[in-house]
């Protein structure tokens, strides 16, 4: 923990806090990667669905909205 620290000491960085529903891509992602049992490859010329929609929605920077 020190060493990291003392590197940590030595960048120039900032921390911030993005809701997931500002990247639903990187949330998709890490909640499959938590149910995953074993490695898996993700193709992609065989992409889920709902995740070639989110990628759209991303390419084409509509917003995202947080509910609740």
């Amino acid at each position: 923990m020190r060493k990291i620290r003392d590197i940590l000491l030595t960048l120039n960085f900032r921390i911030s806090h993005i809701y997931r529903e500002g990247n639903m891509c990187a949330d998709w992602l890490a909640k499959k990667g938590a149910h995953l049992v074993e490695y898996e490859e993700i193709d992609i010329l065989n992409l889920d669905i709902f995740f070639k929609g989110m990628i759209l929605v991303d390419k084409v920077a509509l917003p995202n909205f947080r509910h609740g």
